[in-house]
Protein backbone atom coordinates (compact mmCIF):
# COMPACT_ATOMS: atom_id res chain seq x y z
CA UNK A 1 0.00 0.00 0.00
CA UNK A 2 1.22 3.34 -0.74
CA UNK A 3 1.09 4.67 2.85
CA UNK A 4 2.79 1.73 4.55
CA UNK A 5 5.75 1.41 1.45
CA UNK A 6 6.94 4.86 1.59
CA UNK A 7 6.66 4.92 5.59
CA UNK A 8 9.10 1.84 5.68
CA UNK A 9 11.70 3.27 3.53
CA UNK A 10 11.57 6.71 5.53
CA UNK A 11 11.56 4.21 9.28
CA UNK A 12 14.96 2.51 7.30
CA UNK A 13 16.95 6.42 7.39
CA UNK A 14 17.53 7.52 10.88
CA UNK A 15 18.57 10.91 11.25
CA UNK A 16 21.68 11.76 12.68
CA UNK A 17 21.85 14.66 14.54
CA UNK A 18 25.60 15.43 16.25
CA UNK A 19 26.74 17.52 12.84
CA UNK A 20 24.21 20.75 13.85
CA UNK A 21 25.67 22.50 16.12
CA UNK A 22 28.13 23.57 13.52
CA UNK A 23 25.70 24.71 11.43
CA UNK A 24 23.79 27.53 10.74
CA UNK A 25 20.18 28.20 12.30
CA UNK A 26 19.20 31.65 11.11
CA UNK A 27 15.35 32.35 10.55
CA UNK A 28 14.71 32.83 6.90
CA UNK A 29 11.60 33.97 5.37
CA UNK A 30 9.69 31.18 3.70
CA UNK A 31 6.61 32.04 1.83
CA UNK A 32 3.78 29.19 0.39
CA UNK A 33 3.37 29.41 -3.44
CA UNK A 34 -0.41 29.90 -4.26
CA UNK A 35 0.30 29.93 -8.02
CA UNK A 36 1.92 26.08 -8.07
CA UNK A 37 -0.59 24.62 -4.95
CA UNK A 38 -3.35 25.70 -6.85
CA UNK A 39 -1.87 24.06 -10.47
CA UNK A 40 -1.45 21.06 -8.54
CA UNK A 41 -5.21 21.02 -6.53
CA UNK A 42 -6.72 18.49 -9.41
CA UNK A 43 -10.13 17.38 -9.17
CA UNK A 44 -10.08 14.83 -12.10
CA UNK A 45 -9.42 13.99 -15.83
CA UNK A 46 -6.28 12.35 -15.17
CA UNK A 47 -3.93 13.31 -11.66
CA UNK A 48 -5.55 14.18 -8.49
CA UNK A 49 -2.26 13.83 -6.34
CA UNK A 50 1.19 12.01 -6.31
CA UNK A 51 4.20 11.98 -4.29
CA UNK A 52 7.31 12.12 -5.74
CA UNK A 53 7.34 15.77 -7.34
CA UNK A 54 10.74 15.69 -9.85
CA UNK A 55 10.51 18.13 -12.63
CA UNK A 56 13.20 18.44 -15.84
CA UNK A 57 12.71 21.20 -17.47
CA UNK A 58 12.14 20.59 -21.48
CA UNK A 59 14.14 22.06 -24.58
CA UNK A 60 10.90 23.30 -25.79
CA UNK A 61 10.15 25.08 -22.59
CA UNK A 62 7.99 22.95 -20.94
CA UNK A 63 8.23 20.64 -17.63
CA UNK A 64 7.70 17.48 -16.79
CA UNK A 65 6.72 16.59 -13.57
CA UNK A 66 8.12 13.09 -12.90
CA UNK A 67 5.24 11.01 -9.85
CA UNK A 68 5.68 7.96 -7.91
CA UNK A 69 2.57 6.90 -6.45
CA UNK A 70 -0.36 8.47 -7.99
CA UNK A 71 -3.46 8.62 -7.80
CA UNK A 72 -6.36 9.18 -11.17
CA UNK A 73 -10.08 9.67 -10.89
CA UNK A 74 -12.56 12.41 -9.47
CA UNK A 75 -12.18 14.55 -6.93
CA UNK A 76 -15.79 15.49 -4.96
CA UNK A 77 -17.10 19.05 -4.26
CA UNK A 78 -16.58 17.90 -0.32
CA UNK A 79 -12.74 17.31 -1.62
CA UNK A 80 -13.39 13.49 -1.13
CA UNK A 81 -11.25 11.49 -3.09
CA UNK A 82 -13.64 8.72 -5.49
CA UNK A 83 -11.93 5.07 -4.77
CA UNK A 84 -10.95 3.93 -8.10
CA UNK A 85 -9.51 0.30 -9.15
CA UNK A 86 -6.70 0.24 -8.83
CA UNK A 87 -6.58 2.70 -6.11
CA UNK A 88 -3.21 4.41 -7.63
CA UNK A 89 -0.57 3.59 -10.06
CA UNK A 90 3.62 3.59 -9.37
CA UNK A 91 4.16 5.90 -11.50
CA UNK A 92 3.11 8.79 -13.73
CA UNK A 93 4.25 12.02 -15.74
CA UNK A 94 2.57 15.28 -15.93
CA UNK A 95 3.73 17.47 -18.72
CA UNK A 96 2.96 21.26 -17.47
CA UNK A 97 2.69 23.98 -20.89
CA UNK A 98 2.34 27.10 -18.40
CA UNK A 99 -0.52 26.23 -16.79
CA UNK A 100 -1.95 23.37 -18.84
CA UNK A 101 -1.15 19.88 -17.17
CA UNK A 102 -1.63 16.34 -19.54
CA UNK A 103 -1.42 13.51 -16.83
CA UNK A 104 0.65 10.38 -19.12
CA UNK A 105 0.11 6.44 -18.28
CA UNK A 106 -0.95 3.85 -19.94
CA UNK A 107 -3.97 2.34 -20.99
CA UNK A 108 -7.37 3.82 -20.89
CA UNK A 109 -9.25 6.29 -18.62
CA UNK A 110 -11.17 2.73 -17.94
CA UNK A 111 -8.46 0.77 -17.53
CA UNK A 112 -5.03 2.24 -16.63
CA UNK A 113 -1.80 1.53 -15.50
CA UNK A 114 1.81 3.29 -15.02
CA UNK A 115 3.61 5.09 -17.46
CA UNK A 116 7.14 2.69 -17.13
CA UNK A 117 6.48 -1.18 -15.79
CA UNK A 118 9.44 -3.48 -15.57
CA UNK A 119 9.74 -5.66 -18.76
CA UNK A 120 8.97 -8.61 -16.46
CA UNK A 121 5.52 -7.82 -15.68
CA UNK A 122 4.62 -7.22 -19.27
CA UNK A 123 6.23 -10.33 -20.39
CA UNK A 124 4.40 -12.62 -17.72
CA UNK A 125 0.68 -12.16 -19.26
CA UNK A 126 -1.02 -11.66 -16.63
CA UNK A 127 1.19 -13.81 -13.92
CA UNK A 128 2.84 -10.42 -12.48
CA UNK A 129 1.66 -7.54 -11.53
CA UNK A 130 2.42 -4.46 -10.24
CA UNK A 131 1.62 -5.51 -6.70
CA UNK A 132 4.55 -7.63 -7.20
CA UNK A 133 7.19 -5.81 -9.49
CA UNK A 134 6.98 -1.94 -10.30
CA UNK A 135 9.12 0.88 -10.70
CA UNK A 136 9.49 4.13 -8.60
CA UNK A 137 11.59 7.06 -10.53
CA UNK A 138 13.85 9.05 -9.56
CA UNK A 139 15.21 12.38 -10.94
CA UNK A 140 15.24 13.07 -14.63
CA UNK A 141 17.39 15.29 -17.22
CA UNK A 142 16.91 16.46 -20.87
CA UNK A 143 19.78 15.19 -23.54
CA UNK A 144 19.17 16.60 -26.98
CA UNK A 145 15.80 15.19 -27.60
CA UNK A 146 15.39 12.56 -25.07
CA UNK A 147 13.95 12.75 -21.88
CA UNK A 148 16.43 10.14 -19.49
CA UNK A 149 14.70 9.10 -15.98
CA UNK A 150 16.14 6.89 -13.20
CA UNK A 151 14.29 4.39 -11.49
CA UNK A 152 14.36 2.06 -8.59
CA UNK A 153 12.90 -1.75 -8.83
CA UNK A 154 10.91 -2.77 -6.20
CA UNK A 155 9.59 -6.37 -5.26
CA UNK A 156 6.67 -7.47 -2.98
CA UNK A 157 9.15 -10.54 -1.29
CA UNK A 158 6.42 -11.66 1.09
CA UNK A 159 2.51 -11.27 1.23
CA UNK A 160 2.55 -8.73 3.86
CA UNK A 161 2.69 -5.06 2.68
CA UNK A 162 6.27 -4.15 5.10
CA UNK A 163 7.64 -7.40 2.83
CA UNK A 164 9.16 -5.33 -0.05
CA UNK A 165 12.75 -4.75 -0.96
CA UNK A 166 14.79 -2.41 -3.41
CA UNK A 167 15.86 -4.98 -6.50
CA UNK A 168 17.67 -2.59 -9.17
CA UNK A 169 17.96 0.70 -10.70
CA UNK A 170 17.30 1.35 -14.25
CA UNK A 171 17.37 4.12 -16.51
CA UNK A 172 13.91 4.73 -19.02
CA UNK A 173 14.34 7.00 -22.01
CA UNK A 174 11.55 9.24 -23.89
CA UNK A 175 11.65 10.79 -27.30
CA UNK A 176 10.93 14.29 -27.12
CA UNK A 177 8.03 16.25 -27.74
CA UNK A 178 5.79 12.98 -27.67
CA UNK A 179 7.09 11.20 -24.79
CA UNK A 180 7.32 7.85 -26.55
CA UNK A 181 9.09 4.95 -24.26
CA UNK A 182 12.16 3.94 -26.61
CA UNK A 183 14.67 2.18 -24.31
CA UNK A 184 14.81 0.88 -21.01
CA UNK A 185 18.34 0.10 -19.65
CA UNK A 186 18.65 -2.00 -16.84
CA UNK A 187 21.89 -0.63 -14.77
CA UNK A 188 24.08 -4.11 -13.44
CA UNK A 189 23.70 -4.74 -9.71
CA UNK A 190 27.57 -4.48 -9.72
CA UNK A 191 27.37 -1.03 -10.86
CA UNK A 192 25.06 0.29 -7.69
CA UNK A 193 26.39 -2.26 -5.04
CA UNK A 194 22.72 -1.21 -3.47
CA UNK A 195 23.15 2.59 -3.71
CA UNK A 196 19.87 3.92 -5.45
CA UNK A 197 21.62 6.17 -7.73
CA UNK A 198 19.49 8.86 -9.56
CA UNK A 199 17.86 10.22 -6.96
CA UNK A 200 19.27 13.10 -7.45
CA UNK A 201 20.84 13.85 -10.87
CA UNK A 202 23.55 16.62 -12.19
CA UNK A 203 24.95 18.06 -15.91
CA UNK A 204 28.20 19.98 -15.37
CA UNK A 205 31.50 19.68 -16.91
CA UNK A 206 30.85 17.27 -19.58
CA UNK A 207 29.97 14.71 -16.83
CA UNK A 208 26.75 13.55 -15.14
CA UNK A 209 26.82 13.09 -11.69
CA UNK A 210 24.60 10.41 -9.93
CA UNK A 211 23.75 10.67 -6.10
CA UNK A 212 21.48 8.32 -4.04
CA UNK A 213 21.28 6.71 -0.89
CA UNK A 214 22.33 3.70 1.34
CA UNK A 215 21.91 3.36 4.57
CA UNK A 216 20.53 7.08 5.00
CA UNK A 217 23.65 8.62 3.56
CA UNK A 218 24.05 10.36 0.40
CA UNK A 219 26.60 8.94 -2.20
CA UNK A 220 27.71 10.26 -5.47
CA UNK A 221 28.64 8.20 -9.14
CA UNK A 222 29.79 10.33 -12.61
CA UNK A 223 30.35 9.46 -16.18
CA UNK A 224 30.84 10.98 -19.19
CA UNK A 225 27.49 12.52 -20.70
CA UNK A 226 28.42 11.06 -24.02
CA UNK A 227 28.74 7.67 -22.63
CA UNK A 228 25.85 7.39 -19.89
CA UNK A 229 26.08 3.48 -19.97
CA UNK A 230 29.65 3.44 -19.84
CA UNK A 231 32.19 3.04 -16.62
CA UNK A 232 31.13 5.27 -14.02
CA UNK A 233 33.16 6.69 -11.08
CA UNK A 234 32.45 6.59 -7.75
CA UNK A 235 33.52 9.36 -5.03
CA UNK A 236 35.74 7.69 -2.31
CA UNK A 237 37.23 10.39 0.36
CA UNK A 238 37.45 13.12 -1.56
CA UNK A 239 38.86 11.49 -4.99
CA UNK A 240 37.16 9.42 -7.42
CA UNK A 241 37.26 5.47 -8.29
CA UNK A 242 36.39 3.20 -10.51
CA UNK A 243 35.36 0.54 -7.64
CA UNK A 244 32.41 1.24 -6.36
CA UNK A 245 32.90 -0.58 -3.28
CA UNK A 246 35.59 2.38 -2.08
CA UNK A 247 32.42 4.98 -2.51
CA UNK A 248 32.15 6.95 0.59
CA UNK A 249 29.29 8.85 1.64
CA UNK A 250 29.60 12.68 0.63
CA UNK A 251 27.58 13.98 3.62
CA UNK A 252 28.08 12.01 6.89
CA UNK A 253 24.69 12.82 7.97
CA UNK A 254 20.88 10.89 7.35
CA UNK A 255 19.02 12.83 4.84
CA UNK A 256 15.59 12.11 3.02
CA UNK A 257 15.61 8.99 0.46
CA UNK A 258 15.33 11.97 -2.60
CA UNK A 259 16.62 14.91 -2.63
CA UNK A 260 18.03 17.65 -5.11
CA UNK A 261 21.50 18.74 -6.25
CA UNK A 262 21.59 22.06 -8.29
CA UNK A 263 23.75 24.83 -9.37
CA UNK A 264 22.97 28.70 -9.44
CA UNK A 265 26.10 30.64 -10.78
CA UNK A 266 29.21 29.00 -9.66
CA UNK A 267 27.79 27.40 -6.39
CA UNK A 268 26.00 23.49 -6.20
CA UNK A 269 23.63 23.00 -3.51
CA UNK A 270 22.19 19.97 -2.34
CA UNK A 271 18.68 20.62 -0.47
CA UNK A 272 17.04 17.76 1.90
CA UNK A 273 14.95 16.79 4.42
CA UNK A 274 16.15 15.03 7.49
CA UNK A 275 15.84 11.49 7.87
CA UNK A 276 12.97 9.80 10.40
CA UNK A 277 10.63 11.77 9.23
CA UNK A 278 12.01 15.10 10.23
CA UNK A 279 9.87 18.02 8.94
CA UNK A 280 13.42 20.20 8.87
CA UNK A 281 14.09 21.02 5.42
CA UNK A 282 18.27 22.00 4.93
CA UNK A 283 20.25 23.35 1.95
CA UNK A 284 24.28 22.37 1.93
CA UNK A 285 26.64 24.30 -0.47
CA UNK A 286 30.04 23.95 -1.95
CA UNK A 287 32.00 25.06 -4.66
CA UNK A 288 32.35 21.81 -6.29
CA UNK A 289 29.51 19.15 -6.74
CA UNK A 290 31.61 16.48 -4.81
CA UNK A 291 32.85 18.97 -1.77
CA UNK A 292 30.18 18.69 0.65
CA UNK A 293 30.71 19.30 4.31
CA UNK A 294 27.96 19.19 7.33
CA UNK A 295 29.31 22.52 7.95
CA UNK A 296 28.27 24.50 4.91
CA UNK A 297 24.90 23.59 5.65
CA UNK A 298 21.60 25.57 7.36
CA UNK A 299 18.24 24.50 7.89
CA UNK A 300 16.03 26.77 5.47
CA UNK A 301 13.12 26.05 7.33
CA UNK A 302 10.59 23.58 9.15
CA UNK A 303 7.26 22.55 7.54
CA UNK A 304 4.41 22.79 9.35
CA UNK A 305 1.34 20.03 9.18
CA UNK A 306 -1.76 21.21 8.26
CA UNK A 307 -5.27 19.58 9.23
CA UNK A 308 -4.52 19.05 13.02
CA UNK A 309 -4.45 15.18 12.07
CA UNK A 310 -1.82 13.22 13.94
CA UNK A 311 -1.06 10.76 11.70
CA UNK A 312 0.19 13.24 8.95
CA UNK A 313 3.80 13.08 7.79
CA UNK A 314 5.84 15.25 5.57
CA UNK A 315 8.80 13.97 3.19
CA UNK A 316 11.37 14.20 0.06
CA UNK A 317 11.53 18.28 -0.16
CA UNK A 318 12.55 18.99 -3.43
CA UNK A 319 13.75 21.86 -5.20
CA UNK A 320 12.55 23.24 -8.97
CA UNK A 321 15.64 25.67 -10.06
CA UNK A 322 13.80 26.51 -13.49
CA UNK A 323 10.53 28.15 -11.27
CA UNK A 324 13.04 31.11 -9.63
CA UNK A 325 10.65 33.99 -9.39
CA UNK A 326 11.13 37.65 -10.25
CA UNK A 327 11.70 38.02 -6.60
CA UNK A 328 14.60 35.55 -7.21
CA UNK A 329 13.42 32.88 -4.70
CA UNK A 330 13.47 29.06 -5.00
CA UNK A 331 10.65 27.14 -5.88
CA UNK A 332 11.02 23.92 -3.56
CA UNK A 333 8.04 21.11 -2.79
CA UNK A 334 7.79 18.38 -0.58
CA UNK A 335 5.17 15.58 0.01
CA UNK A 336 2.51 15.20 2.50
CA UNK A 337 0.77 11.74 3.42
CA UNK A 338 -0.79 9.72 6.51
CA UNK A 339 -0.49 6.76 8.58
CA UNK A 340 -3.98 5.81 7.44
CA UNK A 341 -5.13 5.25 4.26
CA UNK A 342 -8.40 6.55 4.40
CA UNK A 343 -7.30 9.59 5.24
CA UNK A 344 -6.15 10.35 1.73
CA UNK A 345 -9.62 9.17 0.78
CA UNK A 346 -11.64 11.46 3.21
CA UNK A 347 -8.92 14.94 2.28
CA UNK A 348 -7.71 14.59 -1.03
CA UNK A 349 -5.89 18.08 -0.15
CA UNK A 350 -3.74 15.62 1.99
CA UNK A 351 -1.87 13.75 -0.87
CA UNK A 352 -0.63 16.05 -3.38
CA UNK A 353 2.47 18.33 -3.78
CA UNK A 354 2.76 21.21 -1.77
CA UNK A 355 5.02 24.23 -2.83
CA UNK A 356 6.33 27.30 -1.13
CA UNK A 357 9.61 30.42 -1.75
CA UNK A 358 12.74 30.46 -0.40
CA UNK A 359 14.60 33.05 -1.16
CA UNK A 360 18.41 32.55 -3.17
CA UNK A 361 20.17 34.81 -1.04
CA UNK A 362 19.40 32.96 2.16
CA UNK A 363 20.36 29.34 0.61
CA UNK A 364 24.14 30.20 2.22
Amino acid sequence: MVILQRLLLALIFVSATSFLSGCNFEKIKVDEDAHFNTLFTRSGGGFTGADGTYSVYLPDGRTVWIFGDTFLGTVNADSTRRKMNPMYIRNAFVVQDDTMLTTLYTGTTEDYHSLIIPPKVKKSDGELTENQFWYWPGDGFAQQDTLKVFLSEFEQVTDDMWGFEWKSTALAEFLLPGFEQVALHEIPTAKVDSIHFGHAVLKDKGFLYMYGLRNGKPYAARTNLKNILGDWEYFSEGKWTRNVKGATPILDINISEQFSVFKLGNTYYLLTQLGDFSNDVWVFHADEPDSWETTKGKKIFTIDIPFNNSELFTYNALAHPQFIDDQERLLVSYNMNSHKLQDLFQNAHIYKPRFLRVPIHDLK
